[in-house]
């Protein structure tokens, strides 16, 4: 279901198809810096994966995925662009439907990628980014969203950029934190919920790569 929507966006676009920076580009500002820092955290977990296992990353996310990876994971709230602009940059606690509204960007991301011109992305590439945005709220347990899938049923790019997105939203300024999480006492946060929320072998991963994560914050 799509919350809401936008004026039609009618710069950076090829014809009468958007591009993806154009939607990225109508998004607001907090927003985008979040999208931003996942995208970077995804990568530092995702080069390190291909280096120590790139069976696995070239069986499930293919061969071309490296060349596109970091506009994949930086993408992944581009459903937010449906979201209305004063509920994203909301300061007080949501409201039940408010929360809905954000919950929807998950699904809302189908929309916004049909949207856009594909030309540039080879098909395949074009499907990891849509798996990234619709599954990276899901856990390992099953008690995510929007699906509730479970384990391996959740896409490897999805899971890398829970892992990401998860330790952002630690790590960054709230005006509800009494203090301010340091990148130390995410990285155990995070590792803890291994099994639980996120796939305890990349579990493994981000904690053998987590200092070039604080290199790239």
């Amino acid at each position: 279901m799509i919350t809401t929507d936008r004026e039609k966006v009618s710069s950076s676009s090829t014809g009468c198809f958007p591009t993806i920076n154009s939607l990225y580009s109508m998004i607001p500002r907090e927003t985008r810096l979040h999208m931003e820092r996942v995208g970077r955290y995804s990568e530092v977990i995702f080069k390190y994966l291909y280096r120590k296992n790139p069976e696995l990353v070239e069986s499930e996310l293919g061969v071309e995925f490296a060349k596109y990876s970091e506009e994949a994971f930086r993408y992944h709230d581009i459903g937010r662009y449906f979201i209305p602009i004063a509920v994203l940059n909301k300061v007080e606690k949501l409201t039940d439907e408010e929360v809905m509204m954000i919950r929807d960007h998950t699904i809302n991301a189908l929309s916004a990628i049909e949207l856009l011109y594909k030309k540039p992305f080879p098909i395949e590439v074009l499907e990891q980014f849509l798996d990234i945005a619709v599954y990276h709220h899901e856990r390992w347990d099953g008690a995510g969203y929007p699906e509730r899938r479970e384990g391996t049923e959740i896409p490897l790019g999805a899971r890398i950029c829970a892992i990401a997105d998860n330790f952002d939203g630690i790590t960054s300024w709230k005006p509800y934190k009494k203090r301010q999480t340091t990148e130390i006492e995410a990285i155990d946060i995070i590792t803890n919920q291994a099994g639980k929320q996120f796939d305890p072998y990349l579990i493994e991963v981000f904690k053998e790569c987590s200092y070039n994560l604080l290199i790239k914050g």
